[in-house]
């Protein structure tokens, strides 16, 4: 039985002797209220941090970069400027990070067809949502596929979160502009409580968008980064009595936008996700072993396109339903220990739909099917110790025109302990943190079957070694949209990660006076990753068969590396008192992969270190504050088959200032590269085979102004 197994078995069976009443509000002295269903399934012990809508607007977060700025497990690069946003969590992203709205995967990505620089693009309104929370590494291994680098969990905003104090009614109107894109975006939200059982929500955001310039007043993509945003939310609550709750929403998003090519040619496309959910919650506050929830939701994300000709047509979309059934229960609690034991069942089902048509002309479509089983135990001893442990099983298979691809089944691991022994001295709040454990990713539908999903596979030999396909077919390669020729691989088996951490937290009030406060941790992170998933080089298809504009065809297919490994620190610290704020944020992570031959090739894909800064003060009673931030990166060279990426390192620096004029009306201001500096996100790249290098400018300077009225 492996080790983690052992320590989970061990922090399972044990425990206290008789049970209380009353146990849904207990609170263990000196620690936070008790973990619920209705909650994140991991809490701020295991390294689960929570963004509220509050925060939201306080930053100004016009995108999901802004909105997690503080967060040091996460980097976030946009993508056409604010147009989406790719997700990093400790090195990792694209399917190894699972982004939920409402707990439906966002599974986009699983559109090959799109260009590599927006494939894994997330596309979200920060003002629909209450809550952003984000959970790194194997913490996150109870919600299955994408835990191997963590989950991204949204929350769309409740009644209960509009509705003013003493009313049964409330509103909150929202004006932003950029100077910067000549941005004007307007939002509003309005909730009502009809009866003692019934309420309601509405939101509706509006956001049109120009292309942005860099610092030397050029726009970027010929124009091409503006975009026209619509979104709405409904939400309706029902609550027939104090122990039940059921939920219904709709969320949709709009974006239309257009890219231009060199000779200036526009293409217009759209985007379309929306969101059903439906959530059952069952608590009743005399029964300590039921904590029920039930959710099913469906999200679908569609794109059209004129394809510069003015016809649109449907260019792919992927509508993934997921279903969760899942209860809290407390055991054995006494004065000083008690056990907390979640568990549940999920099944997510993908269907994928390419813009590559049949000969009867109906989109190519291929299904991908994953179900899960969880268990996890939080037994808390005293004011000291919080020890977790969970098991989570896996299983996926995923089928194109009748060939299935049956994975492997995965059974993953998890024990984390939080730790304070120093809470009767005079260091009390110091603590040590430790987690081991093993999360999942499943393979994507097209590393399974291909870029294209085509009625032939490419089939190719290379008889002599030499690296070049003498025979072979076009099938599978990119016809127009890439220079790949896709060879399958339906026994791809899914990455498992086996992650340590270690570390030091900190948490105390009254540090040089009684009401502040001071939040620190740091944490050593080493993540091995078994069976990853890489894109590799076969070689290249004979040219006599067929070009992709003069150059051979590469031929590549998706395989399993036995071993790879990112490795590196993490370090948070935020202090607030009634005078003055601050928050640091450092990551500083590296990788390697192991090659065939055994030897160790360092990971160029991750980034190498980033640092975020945010020092401010408070005045006039708290009602106003002003500060600034600071955003460095480091740079990286990667080397790729066809071309040399490199990504700059760069510093950044935004100034900011709120204020609240009444309860009811404030306002925030904030400059973005208030030096104007010129930099990229993204690569300058250098075509092996032309010698061209491009590079994409983020925006100079750019001046963000909010107003918030409360009704």
């Amino acid at each position: 039985m492996k080790p983690t197994l052992v320590a989970l078995a061990v922090a399972l069976a044990s425990g206290a002797l008789h049970a209380d009443n009353e146990l849904n509000t207990l609170l263990i002295e000196g620690q936070a209220e008790l973990q619920t269903t209705d909650k994140a399934r991991v809490s701020e012990a295991e390294g689960a941090t929570t963004t509220t809508s509050e925060d939201i607007v306080e930053a100004q977060a016009s995108n999901l970069a802004d909105a997690l700025q503080s967060n040091a497990a996460v980097q976030i690069d946009e993508v056409g400027g604010s147009r989406g946003s790719t997700i990093t969590v400790r090195g990792q992203t694209g399917n190894a990070v699972s982004v939920r709205v409402e707990g439906a995967p966002n599974n986009r990505s699983q559109i090959m067809h799109k260009g590599s620089n927006d494939r894994d693009t997330i596309w979200l309104n920060m003002d629909m949502y209450e809550s952003v929370t984000v959970i790194p590494g194997a913490a996150a291994n109870t919600y299955g596929n994408g835990s191997t680098g963590g989950v991204v969990l949204l929350e769309t905003k409740d009644p209960e979160s509009i509705i003013r104090e003493d009313r049964d009614w409330g509103a909150n109107l929202r004006y932003t502009h950029e100077t910067n894109g000549e941005a004007n975006g307007i939002s509003t939200d309005v909730a009502k409580q009809f009866n003692d059982k019934f309420s309601a929500n509405a939101t509706i955001s509006a956001k049109d968008t120009n292309a942005y310039e860099d610092a030397n007043g050029v726009k970027t993509d010929n124009g091409g980064t503006g975009s026209e945003d619509l979104s709405y939310l409904l939400k309706g609550v029902f609550t027939p009595d104090e122990a039940q709750r059921l939920e219904v929403s709709i969320l949709q998003n709009n974006m239309d936008y257009s890219d231009y090519a060199d000779d200036g040619t526009e293409t217009k496309k759209k985007v379309r996700d929306r969101t059903l959910s439906g959530q059952y919650t069952f608590n009743p506050k005399d029964n300590d072993l039921v904590d029920l929830k039930i959710r099913v939701s469906q999200a679908e994300s569609d794109q059209d396109s004129d394809e510069g000709t003015g016809d649109w047509s449907n260019t792919g979309g992927v509508t993934t339903t997921y279903a969760e059934i899942e209860n809290t229960s407390v055991f054995f609690p006494t004065q000083n220990t008690m056990h907390v034991t979640r568990y549940g069942l999920d099944y997510t089902f993908d269907d994928v739909r390419m813009s590559y048509d049949n000969d009867d002309g109906t989109p190519k479509q291929v299904e991908r099917t994953s179900i899960g089983a969880y268990l996890s135990d939080t037994m808390h001893i005293g004011e000291d110790l919080q020890l977790t442990g969970s098991l989570r099983y896996d299983s996926y298979n995923a089928d194109y025109a009748g060939r299935e691809a049956q994975g492997e089944d995965s059974i993953n691991s998890k024990l984390s302990a939080l730790w304070k022994p120093f809470e009767n001295t005079a260091i009390h709040g110091l603590g040590f943190t430790a987690l081991v454990g093993s999360g999942y990713r499943a393979p994507a539908v097209y590393e399974i079957y291909g870029k294209k999903f085509t009625s032939e596979y490419f089939t190719g030999t290379d008889a002599d070694g030499d690296g070049v396909y003498e025979t072979g077919n076009l099938a599978g390669c990119g016809d127009g949209n890439g220079n790949w020729c896709v060879i399958e691989n339906e026994d791809l088996t899914g990455e498992t990660s086996l992650d340590t951490e270690v570390g030091l937290t900190f948490e105390r009030m009254g540090i040089w006076q009684t009401t502040d406060r001071l939040d620190a941790n740091i944490s050593y992170i080493h993540n091995d990753l078994k069976d990853k998933i890489y894109n590799e080089l076969l070689g290249t298809l004979d040219t006599s068969i067929g070009t992709y504009n003069g150059s051979a065809y590469n031929v590549r297919q998706f395989v399993n590396k036995d071993e790879a490994a990112i490795y590196g620190w993490e370090l948070a610290a935020r202090y607030d008192s009634p005078l003055i704020f601050a928050n640091f944020t450092f990551q500083d992570m590296n990788g390697y992969v192991v090659e065939d031959d055994g030897t160790k090739s360092k990971d160029t894909s991750i980034i190498p270190r980033s640092i975020s800064v945010t020092l401010g003060t408070y005045f006039n009673d708290q009602k106003g504050r002003v500060g600034f931030d600071t955003k460095y990166r480091k740079g990286r060279v990667e080397e790729g088959t066809r071309s040399t990426s490199e990504y700059l390192t760069y510093t950044v620096y935004d100034v900011f200032a709120s204020y609240r004029f009444t309860e009811n009306l404030s306002a925030q201001l904030r400059v973005d590269n208030v030096t104007n500096k010129l930099y990229s996100k993204s690569e300058t790249s250098e075509d092996s085979t032309t010698g061209e290098d491009t590079t994409s400018y983020q925006p100079g300077r750019n001046v963000k102004l909010g107003v918030n009225y409360r009704f």
